[in-house]
């Protein structure tokens, strides 16, 4: 009877990536291992449609904060002084917020609107200070006036950056 074993060894023993040989009976025909890292034995292995969860996310299921994106940036009818607009919800909140604040005079609405301009300002701000103070053109000349002598620049050529301007040695 056969047991779905051959008694011989496969045609090309194969070797783990330490040279080492896989343990004996554990080799396919092909000389790869059949039981090992990433393979488990055949009766372990899941079977499909076994009705178990594996962690996934159902198929066409969004993460929430897409769905909330999504929806803000849906278009809806709004009017204001009889006339009708089309804009994205995003958009209508914040509309209804600055309303509240400036029409309303609700405290709430006020401090929201003050905290969103604050951030939009300490954001710019922040982006201001990412550039040089310099223009590329005082940058470039401090560079070369730096290294005049290895690259063999006549320093005379840049001026004298201790000179004041205006001011004439007569």
């Amino acid at each position: 009877m056969s047991d779905g074993h051959d008694d011989e060894p496969p045609p090309m023993a194969g070797r783990r990536k330490d040279g080492k040989p896989f343990k004996e009976g554990n080799i396919r025909a092909d000389g790869s291992y059949m039981v090992g890292r990433n393979r488990p034995p055949p009766g372990s292995q899941f079977r499909k449609g076994d009705g178990r969860e594996r962690g996934k996310r159902p198929k066409g299921v969004r993460n929430a904060d897409t769905e909330f994106e999504r929806e803000l940036k849906r278009k809806i009818v709004i009017r204001e002084d009889g006339k009708e607009r089309k804009v994205t919800k995003g958009h209508a909140v914040d509309v209804r917020l600055i309303d509240n604040a400036t029409r309303g005079g609700q405290n709430r609405a006020i401090e929201l609107v003050d905290q969103r301009r604050q951030r939009i300002t300490a954001r710019k701000e922040e982006a201001a200070r990412h550039y040089h103070s310099l223009s590329d053109m005082e940058i470039l000349e401090r560079y070369l006036r730096e290294r005049a002598e290895e690259l063999k620049i006549d320093p005379d050529l840049f001026g004298d950056p201790d000179a004041s301007e205006g001011v004439c040695d007569d």
